[in-house]
Formats: C-alpha cells, sequence, structure tokens
C-alpha cells in the first residue's frame, strides 16, 4: 500500500474529510489533495500537524501501526479537541478530569 493511500485511510479513520486534513496538516487544499494522488509529500510540519490531529504517522510513513495508537473514538475525540482554541481546550480538560474524579469517587 502507497502513502497516498495510507493518509486516504487515516483520514477515514480519523473522521476527516480533506478539508480539514488540509487545515490539520497546515497546508493548503490542493496540496493536501497532492498528497492522496502521490504527487507530493508532505513535510516534517505537516507529518506533526496530522500527529497532533491523531493520524497514526508511524503508520503513514512506514506502513506499521503503532502498537500506542489509540481507538477510533478516542482519536476523533483528540482530533476534535486539537480543533478548538486554548480556551475551549482548558474547558475540555478540566470538565473531563473534574467528570473522571467525580465517577472514581462513585466507584
Amino acid at each position: 500500500m502507497s502513502f497516498s493511500d495510507r493518509l486516504r485511510e487515516e483520514r477515514n479513520r480519523v473522521g476527516f474529510i480533506q478539508a480539514d486534513a488540509a487545515k490539520a496538516a497546515g497546508v493548503g487544499f490542493t496540496s493536501y489533495q497532492g498528497y492522496e494522488r502521490g504527487d507530493r509529500v508532505p513535510n516534517a510540519d505537516a507529518l506533526n500537524g496530522l500527529h497532533l490531529a491523531g493520524f497514526d504517522v508511524l503508520y503513514l510513513v512506514t506502513g506499521v501501526r503503532n502498537k500506542a495508537t489509540l481507538s477510533d473514538e478516542d482519536s476523533s475525540i483528540l482530533a476534535d479537541l486539537n480543533q478548538v482554541d486554548e480556551k475551549g481546550r482548558t474547558l475540555a480538560i478540566t470538565t473531563m478530569r473534574s467528570l473522571l474524579d467525580t465517577y472514581r469517587h462513585l466507584s
């Protein structure tokens, strides 16, 4: 399987459309389309952006899944979290931690 095929597969796994993936990679839509067509290859900054959005970059580059890869649901939640500003991110993390602490005390 080629890099472009794995990239398309990962984008679908994370639940992104091409425009979302382009934004996460910090590149234009046309550049991203070139990645999926196999006409272009992303640089390290673009790969890092995809990683932060929940893409398994080890798999993209090598074809080997990262054993520490999160579930599709967890990856999707983290990808959503990475799309909000710092204030929204802080609110989401604080809320989640509070809910988990409450749950632990109820168990």
